[in-house]
């Protein structure tokens, strides 16, 4: 785990050289193929995570398996991150591709939690922003339309992944109706329905198997 890399990621930002070199000894790395499970609800919430490279699922499933995808993270976001206040796992976390994941331990993060005030800012700010957004978008979702939602939905991946190209806003995800259904809480069938809409509004296309998006006009659709 090079000390660029530590650096880079927003919780270890601002530490020195030597807190770095300490946070590199206390974590380790691992290898998953697309689709492994990386915990899942239920086990232990014994380490934190940060996505090192590839993508991660965050999701949540009913007692009756319905799956609810929460978060889809990119490099250098963190998850397991509710481990100081739940003994066990409320989500399941998937490979989303091949990932490489960099671990650090429950005791690791207690103890750079008590002893480096930069580390320990920086998580309670990553807290705070994650839980602003959930109650945003829970608020949100409460009282629109599925059409409205998956419009949100598609910007708020255009903001998180998008890359912009002379096509529109490249979301470099390979997103099945089934993925964004479980995005905003809907059936594939539905969304289908508002995704032939969009496509003959112009607000969306497919290229090479990624979704482009007119983010402009989305907007405007989503305001109207």
């Amino acid at each position: 785990m090079p000390i660029s890399y530590t650096t880079a990621v927003e919780l270890f930002q601002g530490t020195s050289e030597m807190e770095a070199q300490r946070v590199a000894r206390l974590c380790t790395e691992r290898k998953y193929r697309k689709g492994a499970t990386i915990f899942s609800k239920g086990d232990p919430s014994n380490a934190l995570f940060i996505v090192k490279s590839g993508k991660v699922r965050i999701l949540s499933l009913s007692d009756k398996g319905a799956e609810t995808i929460v978060h889809i993270l990119k490099e250098g976001a963190i998850f397991g991150e509710l481990l100081l206040s739940e003994e066990k796992r409320a989500f399941t976390a998937v490979a989303g591709t091949d990932a490489l994941v960099t671990v650090l331990s429950k005791g690791s993060l207690v103890e750079l939690l008590a002893s480096t005030p930069t580390i320990s800012k920086n998580f309670i700010r990553l807290l705070s922003k994650r839980l602003a957004k959930v109650e945003m978008e829970f608020g949100e979702f409460g009282h629109t339309w599925s059409y409205n939602r998956l419009a949100k939905v598609l910007l708020r991946l255009c903001e998180e992944h998008g890359k912009e190209t002379p096509e529109g806003t490249v979301i470099p995800l390979r997103l099945t109706h089934e993925d964004l259904a479980n995005l905003i809480g809907t059936t594939r069938e539905t969304v289908t329905t508002q995704m032939i809409r969009f496509r003959r509004m112009g607000l969306v296309k497919r290229q090479d198997r990624f979704l482009v998006v007119n983010k402009t006009r989305l907007e405007e659709f989503g305001r109207s």
